[in-house]
């Protein structure tokens, strides 16, 4: 199983993360089911050659509302991240 680590602006904010899928771009993540906690939106995948690990690297929203109203596609159209 891969090991995903989350990395924002250069900086690892997640380590170790577990996913039930492997993530793809365009995908919101959350780490659990409350609309309250950050989600995040998948931008890149790196992948290591001989390796466990991925780094998967997001753009953090607050909460749910935040990133509904800000990514174009997840429920409006609003261009907000270009």
């Amino acid at each position: 199983m891969a090991q995903y680590n989350f990395i924002l602006s250069s900086a690892r904010v997640e380590t170790d993360v577990k996913l039930p899928q492997a993530p793809q771009i365009g995908d919101v993540i959350s780490m659990n089911s409350d609309v309250n906690s950050p989600h995040y939106l998948v931008c890149r995948i790196e992948l290591f050659a001989n390796s466990d690990i991925v780094n998967v690297h997001v753009q953090r929203f607050a909460n749910q509302l935040s990133a509904k109203l800000a990514i174009d596609g997840f429920r409006n159209n609003r261009n907000f991240i270009q």
